[in-house]
């Protein structure tokens, strides 16, 4: 009798925790501490400011997708993904080519050139 409780037992919890976590979705809490995966200092050596507008020195191209034409294609800056029009910051995307993005802030304009082989 007492095995079968224990089994019983031992059953109903095991059956009853897998449930419970598809039920709620799991929420990371990073109880007020820094996210490790930001990066704090730009590809230049420049500290990253998390709090103000970004710098054209703290961004990086890391990749270019090319699609069927230069309006389809697709950048990763800072681990963001982005295509013409988006925004990153205060910096407007307006052309993704082969290897360049041209940014665009207020009347100014910044090229970022992918880094082959790095």
């Amino acid at each position: 009798m007492r095995l079968t409780v224990i089994l019983f037992v031992f059953v109903w919890a095991a059956g009853a925790v897998p449930g419970a976590a598809e039920d709620q979705p799991f929420v990371y809490d990073d109880k007020g501490k820094q996210d490790p995966f930001l990066r704090l200092v730009s590809a230049g050596g420049a500290i990253i400011n998390l709090e103000g507008d970004l710098e054209i020195t703290d961004m990086v191209l890391e990749g270019i997708i090319a699609g069927e034409g230069p309006n389809n294609n697709i950048a990763i800056i800072n681990g963001v993904i982005l295509k013409p029009n988006d925004r990153i910051g205060v910096f407007m995307v307006r052309q993704i080519r082969e290897d360049t993005v041209v940014l665009e802030k207020g009347q100014e304009k910044f090229v970022l050139k992918l880094k082959r082989g790095e």
